[in-house]
C-alpha cells in the first residue's frame, strides 16, 4: 500500500458555535481562579481531577442510532460498567468515540457499514454516555477497547476518533486484533491536550508545572510522550487511513499529517469545511472509509 494523499472538498463549513458556560463551569472557575492565587497546589489537584472527567455529553443532541437487530451488552472493568452494542451481520468493524462523546455520535458510519455487508460493534467508554464512572484515563478506555476485541473475536477493521485513535493503537500494541485502521482526527501528542486543556482553564505556570507533576507520577515509568499518537503510530504495520480537516479548530489537521507520516503502511485524506465532528457525518467520507474497509490488497491504493 503506497503512501498517498487526496482531499475531500465539502460546500459548506461547519458551522462551530460555542455554548455559553452554566452556572456549574463558572462556579468551576471561579473557584479555580482562586485557588490559583491562594493554593497553587488544591488549584493543581482540582485541574487533575477535572482532567479526567469527560462530563456527560447530552446525548439528547445526538441523534439516536437503532438499527434493526441491534444487541446490547456490558461488561465489567475496574468495577464500572461498559455498555458497547453491535448490528449487522458479516466482517466485524469496531467504532470508537473521542473523549466527551458516546458510540452513537458514530451512527451514520454504522449504518453505511451494516448496509455493505458488515457487522458492526461500538461502546460508550468509561464514563462515557451509558457507561458507569466519573473518571476516567487513557489506560482505562485503551483496556476497555482490547477487552471488548477479545470478547466479540478478530475485527476487519476498527475505526476511532479523535482521542479513541491513540487509546486503539495503545491497544493494538497490547494485543488487539484486526487487520485495518481509519484513524479521524487524532491528536497527535498528549502533552499538546495538556496544553489545550490549561489554556482552556487559564491556568497559570506554577499549576501547569504541578499539574504535569500529578500527571507523570500517574503514568509512573511510561513518559507523557509514550501516550502520544504519533509514537504509538511506530511499529503498526495495518493498513491504516488517516482523515483529517482542514478547518479542524479543535485538533489541527497538521497533528494528523504526524502520526500518518508514522505509520509504515497508510493513506491521508484531507477534509475541507467539514471540522472536527461533522466529518464523521459526511456522506463522501463515510463512502471512502467503507471503500477502505471492503478494498482487496491488491485494489486498496485505488480507493483513496
Amino acid at each position: 500500500m503506497a503512501e498517498k494523499t487526496a482531499t475531500i472538498k465539502s460546500p459548506k463549513k461547519e458551522k462551530t458555535t460555542r455554548s455559553k458556560p452554566g452556572y456549574r463551569e463558572i462556579v468551576l472557575m471561579v473557584v479555580f481562579q482562586l485557588l490559583q492565587h491562594v493554593a497553587p497546589k488544591q488549584a493543581s489537584f482540582m485541574a487533575y481531577h477535572l482532567w479526567f472527567h469527560p462530563g456527560r455529553r447530552s446525548m439528547r443532541k445526538i441523534p439516536s442510532f437503532a438499527p434493526k437487530g441491534v444487541r446490547e451488552e456490558s461488561f465489567k472493568l475496574n468495577k464500572k460498567t461498559i455498555c458497547y452494542w453491535s448490528a449487522g451481520a458479516g466482517p466485524g468493524v469496531m467504532l470508537v468515540h473521542g473523549w466527551g462523546s458516546c458510540g452513537k455520535q458514530m451512527g451514520e458510519l454504522g449504518q453505511a457499514l451494516i448496509d455493505n455487508g458488515f457487522r458492526i460493534i461500538w461502546l460508550d467508554a468509561p464514563a462515557h454516555g451509558k457507561s458507569t464512572g466519573w473518571q476516567t484515563n487513557f489506560f482505562e478506555i485503551s483496556q476497555a477497547i482490547y477487552t471488548l476485541q477479545q470478547r466479540e473475536g478478530e475485527l476487519k477493521a476498527v475505526l476511532a476518533h479523535s482521542l479513541g485513535v491513540p487509546c486503539t493503537f495503545h491497544a493494538i500494541h497490547t494485543g488487539l486484533i484486526t487487520q485495518k485502521i481509519i484513524a479521524i482526527s487524532p491528536p497527535a501528542t498528549a502533552s499538546g491536550l495538556i496544553d489545550k486543556y490549561c489554556n482552556l482553564l487559564k491556568a497559570n505556570k506554577r499549576t501547569r508545572n504541578l499539574l504535569g507533576k500529578r500527571i507523570d507520577r500517574l503514568l509512573g515509568e511510561t513518559p507523557i510522550s509514550g501516550i502520544a499518537a504519533k509514537n504509538l503510530a511506530q511499529g503498526i504495520n495495518h493498513q491504516c487511513l488517516v482523515i483529517h480537516d482542514k478547518h479542524d479548530r479543535f485538533i489541527r489537521s497538521h497533528e494528523g499529517q504526524a502520526v500518518q507520516k508514522q505509520l509504515k503502511n497508510s493513506s491521508f485524506i484531507h477534509t475541507e469545511k467539514l471540522g472536527h465532528n461533522r466529518v464523521l457525518r459526511d456522506a463522501v467520507v463515510i463512502s471512502r472509509c467503507v471503500d477502505f474497509i471492503q478494498a482487496t490488497d491488491e485494489n486498496i491504493d485505488k480507493v483513496i
